[in-house]
């Protein structure tokens, strides 16, 4: 006779075990490509970027893996509409941070990336410090997907996964389409939607950002110079902001921001409105010119942003279940606006990589640790930034009695280059948000002595009054 089946659990407890509260000393940075104590089968449920990447890892360090995503994939052809994936299509930032992890842990899917038209952007006069690598993101995941699925140990599923299977407190794996899929380690990668594991956790910090944005993709024409800067431009109009985000291919991101309850936001997400609004902005006015640059995609919509911040487990030193790891968007929520969320996630997934070896619990307890010193300033940082934004969007001016937002204060560097070696490590992340601390005081007297943020172009009405007019004449 064979084994007894294991039981189907769908009931998902959380642990009520406190755990010590000491901390964790991390290991070095590196690809963590050292013996390893035994074989472990892993399954990690969203194939994203984040579950990819530690998807490759994992494998790499010798584990079984299994990962379980809704998409099928490319088309025959090549066309790609990611399923339940709002983002799919939007500009992404690829800072160095996540560059670098990508070197550390599988410079092949870079190599890859660069050959296929990926490029890397440097700081001016500083060559081989990199701020960000530029690719669109169906590009990036169809590499990371297709590197994933040549690895020897992965296993590829397309489904649905409806709840964790726990017993004794530990995690089993994961019902996917009614079918258990049993595993040693379970990472939950999956995305801003996803209520997977939701009954093991604390509470969500945060909420909606109040902001949408409208964008198309670009590509340059043969006789026109491509967008090659190193990093995006990003400017602030007075009732919403612009985006103009470089991509591989001689291909480019415009963008722009408005409050999600702006009555204009119905004709800006119509063709014709968003191509006569960004021709009428200075900023993307010659990126959208389509004498120059010749429009790739429709105009799509990104809505329902959130900055939100959530633990491992229901509370700091509680894990969710042994053997259980939350990451990427599961974790955190940013406004994408300002292409952080990769930087934080791709990293964070780093730490359970070079740690997955470690006991169960200590990870746990090791991944919130990093979190709360990496990634919640910045979701803190979102929360009080984009609040100012969005009041300020809707006319209320800014107050120098309230903590400033941090945009402010990297704005205050055009007029106080002295204060670039503190402003520009926070820019590009290599320092937290706190950084600016020491310089909320000189940017508020900066303030009350008459000195404004910049804004540059036209107002939202403005923007598309002209289409109006212009719909008006043509009928």
């Amino acid at each position: 006779m064979g084994a007894p089946a294991r039981p189907r659990l769908r009931t998902c407890t959380p642990i009520c075990t406190i755990l010590p509260t000491r901390r964790r000393q991390l290991r070095p940075y590196g690809p963590g490509n050292g013996p390893r104590r035994h074989t472990t089968k892993a399954l990690v449920i969203g194939a994203g970027p984040v579950g990819t990447f530690t998807a490759i890892g994992l494998a790499r360090r010798g584990h079984d893996v299994t990962v379980i995503d809704r998409d099928p994939g490319p088309a025959t052809d090549g066309a790609w509409r990611r399923t339940g994936v709002m983002q799919g299509d939007s500009p992404h930032a690829w800072r160095g941070q996540v560059v670098r992890a990508m070197v550390e842990e599988m410079p092949d899917v870079v190599e890859r990336l660069r050959a296929e038209g990926a490029r890397l952007g440097e700081m001016p006069g500083m060559p081989g410090l990199v701020t960000a690598m530029f690719a669109r993101r169906p590009l990036v995941e169809r590499v990371l997907r297709e590197t994933a699925q040549a690895e020897p140990r992965v296993r590829w599923r397309t489904g649905h996964a409806e709840c964790l299977l726990l017993e004794d407190g530990r995690a089993r794996g994961a019902v996917v389409d009614d079918d258990p899929v049993w595993a040693d380690l379970v990472v939950v990668a999956t995305g801003r939607g996803s209520h997977l594991g939701d009954e093991l956790r604390g509470p969500v910090e945060g909420g909606t950002c109040g902001t949408s944005y409208v964008f198309a993709t670009y590509r340059t024409r043969e006789h026109a110079a491509a967008y090659d800067a190193p990093f995006p431009s990003f400017v602030t109009g007075p009732d919403y902001a612009s985006l103009v985000m470089p991509a591989d291919n001689r291909t480019h991101h415009v963008l722009l921001i408005c409050p999600s309850d702006a009555e204009e936001l119905a004709v800006l997400r119509t063709e014709d409105g968003f191509r006569r609004a960004v021709a009428a902005v200075p900023h993307t006015a010659p990126w959208s010119d389509v004498d120059t640059h010749e429009p790739i995609t429709r105009v799509q919509v990104g809505s329902n942003l959130t900055n939100t911040y959530r633990l491992q487990g229901p509370a700091l030193g509680l894990p969710p279940a042994r053997g259980l790891y939350f990451l990427g968007d599961s974790v955190c929520t940013l406004n994408p606006a300002n292409g952080r969320s990769l930087a934080l996630h791709v990293p964070h997934a780093k730490v359970l990589l070079d740690h997955v070896e470690d006991d169960a619990t200590d990870l746990s307890l090791l991944l919130d640790q990093w979190a709360e010193e990496h990634i919640r300033p910045w979701w803190a940082d979102h929360v009080l930034t984009d609040g100012s934004l969005l009041r300020r969007f809707h006319g209320e001016p800014l107050s120098v009695d309230e903590p400033l937002p941090s945009d402010v204060i990297l704005a205050a560097g055009a007029v106080r280059p002295e204060w670039m070696p503190v402003i520009g490590p926070c820019a590009g992340m290599h320092a937290g948000p706190a950084i600016l601390d020491q310089l909320r005081e000189p940017v508020a007297q900066l303030l009350r002595d008459g000195w404004e943020p910049p804004v540059e172009g036209p107002r939202r009405a403005a923007l598309v009054a002209e289409t109006r007019s212009a719909l008006a004449t043509a009928q």
